[in-house]
């Protein structure tokens, strides 16, 4: 029998699963909260959520080229640095908290409900200056075993 305790947000039941999605997402992303200034954090979320807000309302969007016109890319530059130093931060607090051989393990999962191949030494290997043993990552990677966040996402919809 599951558990069920209330949702702050919408007094809805929550099964012990979604909690506990919901508490590795919410530590995931306080991680990558931690990297923003902290004279900016709550603005910062405050448009986050409302731009979820948006997209939960109107998930599809159909943009036309006028549309394109008005996106503004002056702070892309930025906004990639942004991303590169929220990479760097959450890379090393991986090493830092772990044994080189328990880092490279939780570096070198391959994430399913990531993007793209969903596993980080594809993306590494061929940049300038570094050298992927891609061979040594397979094998990494092969003895994790399955992933507690896979599982944990593909019961989050049975637990709504």
């Amino acid at each position: 029998m599951t558990k069920h305790s209330t949702s702050d947000s919408n007094s809805q039941p929550v099964s012990e699963a979604k909690e506990r999605n919901i508490s590795v997402w919410f530590e995931a992303l306080e991680n990558v909260l931690f990297c923003v200034p902290p004279a900016f954090r709550l603005e910062v979320l405050r448009k986050l959520m409302a731009s979820e807000t948006e997209r939960q309302e109107k998930p599809i969007q159909f943009l036309s080229f006028s549309d394109l016109e008005l996106i503004d890319f002056t702070n892309r530059h930025a906004a990639e640095e942004a991303v590169s130093l929220i990479i760097q931060v959450l890379v090393r607090s991986i090493t830092s908290d772990h044994s080189p051989d328990d880092a490279a393990k939780v570096l070198f999962r391959e994430h399913r409900m990531g993007t793209g191949s969903g596993w980080l030494p594809d993306y590494l290997n061929g940049l300038p200056g570094v050298r992927v043993n891609l061979k040594r990552c397979r094998t990494i990677s092969a003895s994790n075993g399955k992933s507690e966040l896979a599982r944990d996402s593909s019961n989050a919809g049975a637990a709504q």
